[in-house]
């Protein structure tokens, strides 16, 4: 089971985000797809939830201190992200928390369109 982790920019479309996350899981032969896991600092924005819809899974909202606890294994790092988030990893960070423990990346962060995604596998996939 796999947890695609995503970061948007305000350009960023719910359907251009749900086709290039379903593309990324596919192209990479991820297994299928159980949760969008998205930065919980972004609550509120409508984007991941449209995602979440067009994708057919669940959305899990990562909250700060799951983010924070991933970070050190998290192999990019986003000077920009680190600037505008306090975060060098958005959407892997969220992929990882998202999987749970023994989660690890089988897709690193690609981006497109001001969308962000990378996917994680792990024994607690939500």
């Amino acid at each position: 089971m796999s947890v695609a982790g995503m970061g948007w920019s305000k350009s960023a479309s719910a359907p251009e985000a749900a086709a290039f996350v379903r593309q990324v899981v596919q192209e990479n032969e991820a297994t299928v797809l159980t949760c969008l896991a998205v930065p919980g600092f972004r609550h509120g924005d409508e984007l991941p939830e449209e995602v979440a819809g067009l994708l057919g899974v669940p959305l899990f909202w990562v909250s700060d201190n799951a983010l924070r606890a991933v970070q050190n294994i998290c192999p990019t790092v986003s000077e920009r992200a680190l600037q505008e988030t306090g975060f060098a990893s958005v959407a892997e960070g969220c992929a990882l928390a998202g999987a749970g423990r023994g989660a690890w990346l089988c897709v690193l962060r690609q981006a497109h369109a001001g969308i962000t995604c990378a996917v994680a596998e792990g024994e607690e996939a939500k």
